[in-house]
């Protein structure tokens, strides 16, 4: 039976679970849309034939096995917990607030409440093909990883997944460069003339007692080809670069490779165009549960997390818990004012300190 949702927002994120949805419709059911304005209302009514309301009263009173609040960070928070607290499954988006005063305050509100951080991209394809990598043992344990794939609290969290770091003390220092660029490709389309550019390159250094990570991005990272996304995993036994995978196997004896992915849809194959799997020799680290969608990488990554999401209403596991989603923003904070102060800082004693991290719990997380 298809999971009921209903969503909070219907702006570029929240459309993305929108446009998921609605392209598996065995898995995922919007049952209602509640957006801040009737003109949206009506835009989300005609173009995804969705019952849309301006009511929060009346969409509370849906029938959902979760929601979905894809509104901004200012108000997020609240919607979140008005909606917890009625005996609704949440799924916030990231970040769960906006300031460190705010995310303690949330994190009061709801750590006894079923709400979960929607942080999708250890879910994307290739990036959830290199965690079950390091996870498997064949890098042995992992020292260090230079994170150039996402922003703030996104490339945290991908840290702390490939690190297995939870919420120990973190120390942290930073700096920023400016790398002039041409703008070529956005978020929708490539643009018709290259527009200069001079984006703030970040760089962050966040010790994590005996395991190292170097963060380091800009946004134009995220939709350019001239500045592509880079991560590098560190352990005794191998390394991992980008999908260059080099690993110990025996006395005089290592054996390289790179990670495969797999595409249907050319050729003689007529199943339709989607990604199947990534693998590596031949050991398959990622295989895609929704074959026959024509889904990119960050909405097959959404669309896990909705089907997490729905199992975790049911009774579950958690997919990523209050205290994952507002360590990682506290850690980007963290950045943040290292970078603007040129001073190093240190992260201890948050209010879920003493919480176990989904990121820390081993193989499965």
């Amino acid at each position: 039976m298809a999971a009921r949702i209903g969503v909070i927002g219907a702006s570029w994120r929240g459309e993305y679970f929108i446009r998921a949805a609605s392209m598996l419709p065995e898995h995922f059911e919007i049952a209602r849309v509640l957006t801040r304005s009737a003109s949206s209302a009506e835009r989300v009514s005609a173009k995804w034939g969705l019952d849309a309301t301006t009511s929060l009263d009346d969409f509370r009173t849906g029938d959902y096995d979760f929601v979905v609040v894809a509104a901004p960070p200012e108000t997020a928070p609240e919607l979140t917990v008005a909606l917890a607290r009625a005996g609704h499954a949440v799924l916030t988006e990231t970040p769960p607030a906006p300031t460190r005063e705010s995310l303690f305050a949330f994190y009061e509100d709801v750590k006894d409440l079923r709400v979960q951080v929607a942080e999708q991209y250890r879910f994307q394809p290739h990036l959830a093909a290199r965690l079950a990598l390091a996870r498997s043992g064949r890098l042995g344990d992992i020292s260090f990883t230079r994170m150039s794939v996402a922003h703030g609290y996104h490339g945290v969290s991908l840290i702390r997944a490939f690190l297995g770091a939870g919420f120990e003390p973190v120390d942290i220092a930073g700096w920023a460069a400016e790398m002039p660029v041409l703008s070529v490709r956005g978020r929708d389309d490539w643009q018709d003339e290259p527009a200069a550019y001079v984006p703030s390159r970040t760089f962050a250094r966040l010790g994590f007692g005996d395991t190292t990570a170097l963060y380091e991005f800009d946004f134009e990272q995220y939709f350019s080809p001239l500045r592509p996304r880079h991560i590098e995993v560190y352990g005794e036994r191998g390394q991992l670069a980008d999908d260059e995978v080099s690993s110990v196997v025996g006395p005089r004896h290592v054996t390289t490779g790179r990670l495969q992915r797999t595409a249907t849809g050319a050729d003689g194959d007529l199943e339709g165009w989607f990604v199947d799997s990534v693998s590596w020799g031949d050991d398959v680290l990622w295989r895609n549960r929704f074959r026959g969608a024509r889904l990119n990488d960050d909405e097959l990554a959404v669309a896990e997390l909705m089907h997490r999401m729905a199992e975790y209403a049911a009774g579950g596991s958690p997919v990523y818990p209050a205290a994952d989603g507002c360590h990682d923003q506290l850690l980007s904070l963290a950045i943040n004012d290292a970078v603007a102060s040129g001073s190093p800082t240190r992260v201890v004693d948050a209010p879920w300190a003493n919480e176990t991290s989904v990121l820390a719990a081993g193989p499965s997380a």
